[in-house]
């Protein structure tokens, strides 16, 4: 049998999904559009806004497509979404007109998973984005424990 540890995790390369093969391995953006409160980019899953015109799994997967390209081709499971996270707005950090008429936003996480291709690089700098990784469980909870605190943290933990 060929070895479960590869020279991508020998050299720590993230970028790839020929890693911790003895694990599932989550795609994960360093992005600016999630910042932690020092206005820092910090580590999420692909996301966006849902259209009026679409479900929320065409939703989860254009988010995939818009940051990541057209390449990596997904396969979803199910219709229905594996969690909801509520995230209340700070009204420090808000316009007072803007608080008045949302409380906060629901969050709904998908699982899909890799069927074929890969990131496209030139997609990501289109958008933006500079960083990306194929983390394991452990290693998104300990960034986001970093970043959000242990209460997140708990929440990725059992989520994935």
């Amino acid at each position: 049998p060929a070895p479960r540890e590869t020279e991508a995790d020998h050299t720590g390369n993230i970028r790839t999904l020929d890693r911790q093969l003895k694990e599932r391995v989550f795609l994960t953006l360093k992005t600016a559009s999630e910042r932690t409160a020092s206005g820092i980019p910090r580590w999420t899953l692909p996301s966006t806004l849902v259209s009026n015109e679409e479900t929320l799994l065409d939703a989860a997967k254009r988010a995939v497509a818009d940051s990541v390209g057209e390449d990596l081709k997904l396969w979803c499971p199910s219709n229905t979404p594996m969690a909801v996270n509520y995230r209340v707005y700070n009204s420090k950090s808000l316009s007072s007109d803007f608080c008045e008429n949302y409380y906060g936003e629901k969050i709904f996480y998908f699982r899909v998973q890799w069927d074929s291709g890969d990131v496209s690089e030139s997609a990501l700098e289109k958008n933006g984005e500079k960083e990306y990784g194929w983390l394991t469980r452990k290693e998104i909870v300990e960034k986001v424990e970093g970043e959000r605190g242990v209460h997140q943290a708990k929440f990725f933990h059992y989520m994935l």
